[in-house]
């Protein structure tokens, strides 16, 4: 009995020895996606403010393409004491992971999921150009046009609700991916693109210089700043079965201790007021849970994902 105590004590003592040490090295967040894009900003405002909460460096590395699995395969094989985190949404997770008969890898395995950080919203924008200023009229174009349309994808998540919708409209456009939300759409201002889902990180802006035209939002209402928006719903479309959101993942094997303390740190930097409102500003909304809760959450989410996929036609050799 006693021997059990003493390996048990001497377990734990290296195992709060070897997060000090961890917490001497800077924290690096790993993110899908290049820099400009909301995951990236999200990333950035989140990591500022966990960085001063843990009073801890913490860098923000991009690494895009590959539809997330770059920046997914650099954490799933790194070292699980809590130095290197992954901040994704649902493309290097879920999407990667469903549009391929033989998933990359099991993100409730492979990875160690942390916390859920937040939802956002898509628009459905097209290019100023097209003669259409409403969804109906864009769908009503797009049928009396078919073949001679395209729309871009900057992720899984923007493609996914991109086929939803031509695949209930009968639609027939042409696809061009692209590795990152940015240079998508810079190509659908310039007009080599004619529409995509896209937040509105990338393209308020150019919503407000006319260049773009948002003819619906994802969101389940309306917009404080953009209530001429309609939501899918007032549009007369049913709301996406996915909800687009951000999370927080470990490397694979991260032991639970080490998860806790994280979500912990995670969550009690995202109830900070500042953040809430420097994240709204973005219009990503702040949602929080514990590693169960999230793991639970992914599960649903992965599920419904391969269901949209199938359906769709999507699904890749």
């Amino acid at each position: 009995m006693q021997r059990r105590h003493f390996l048990s004590a001497m377990l734990a003592s290296a195992f709060y020895t070897s997060m000090a040490k961890a917490a001497d090295k800077p924290l690096t967040i790993i993110v899908p996606f290049q820099a400009g894009s909301a995951t990236d900003t999200a990333a950035r405002l989140i990591g500022e403010n966990l960085g001063k909460a843990m009073s801890r460096s913490v860098v923000i590395e991009n690494k895009p393409g590959a539809e997330g699995l770059i920046a997914a395969k650099a954490v799933i094989n790194a070292d699980p004491s809590g130095n290197v985190l992954l901040f994704s949404t649902n493309t290097a997770v879920t999407g990667i992971n469903t549009f391929h008969k033989k998933p990359f890898y099991d993100p409730l395995t492979d990875l160690s999921p942390i916390t859920q950080a937040g939802e956002f919203p898509f628009f459905l924008v097209t290019n100023a150009s097209l003669p259409c200023k409403t969804a109906t009229e864009f769908i009503e174009y797009a049928k009396a046009n078919p073949g001679k349309l395209n729309y871009a994808s900057g992720s899984a998540s923007s493609l996914i609700a991109m086929a939803q919708l031509i695949g209930d409209a009968g639609l027939d456009m042409h696809h061009i991916p692209y590795n990152s939300e940015p240079p998508a759409v810079v190509d659908l201002v310039g007009g080599r693109v004619n529409v995509m889902f896209a937040t509105p990180t990338t393209t308020a802006g150019f919503i407000k210089e006319g260049k773009l035209r948002a003819l619906i939002t994802t969101s389940k209402s309306r917009l404080n700043k953009y209530p001429d928006i309609p939501t899918m719903v007032d549009s007369g479309f049913e709301n996406l079965p996915l909800v687009p959101w951000g999370g927080f993942f470990g490397p694979r094997g991260m032991p639970q201790a080490v998860r806790k303390e994280l979500s912990d740190a995670i969550n009690t930097t995202l109830a900070g007021p500042q953040l809430v409102a420097a994240l709204a500003e973005h219009h990503i909304t702040v949602t929080t849970s514990n590693p169960d809760e999230f793991s639970a959450f992914l599960k649903n989410q992965l599920e419904l994902s391969l269901k949209v996929v199938q359906k769709n036609g999507l699904v890749r050799d």
